[in-house]
């Protein structure tokens, strides 16, 4: 599912009495408060949480040797953080239909 799937879905299928154009507003705001609440200040664990949906976490990758698939040559890969999603419980029983 896209963005725009998403505004498009809100405006069909909801009592919202919004325009597109300020549908999407809403879900870039959404998304881009998100974002930078989780890449501010980074620390492992930090997280965004929705109920019933799951939870954006934040974590600390290791570094480790990659390689270059084309010439075989070895790189290290420095620490750096990444995001992680965590299913809710919520979503998890839709998904398996309890």
């Amino acid at each position: 599912m896209k963005r725009a799937d998403i505004v498009n879905w809100i405006a069909k299928n909801s009592d919202v009495k919004l325009d597109k154009k300020d549908i999407a507003n809403i879900v870039d705001e959404t998304f881009e408060i998100m974002s930078n609440y989780l890449s501010n200040d980074l620390y492992e664990g930090k997280k965004v949480m929705i109920s019933g949906f799951g939870s954006f976490i934040v974590k600390k990758r290791k570094p480790k040797v990659g390689r270059n698939p084309k010439t075989k040559e070895e790189k290290l890969i420095p620490e750096r953080f990444g995001i992680s999603f965590k299913v809710g419980k919520i979503l998890k029983k839709k998904i398996n239909g309890k």
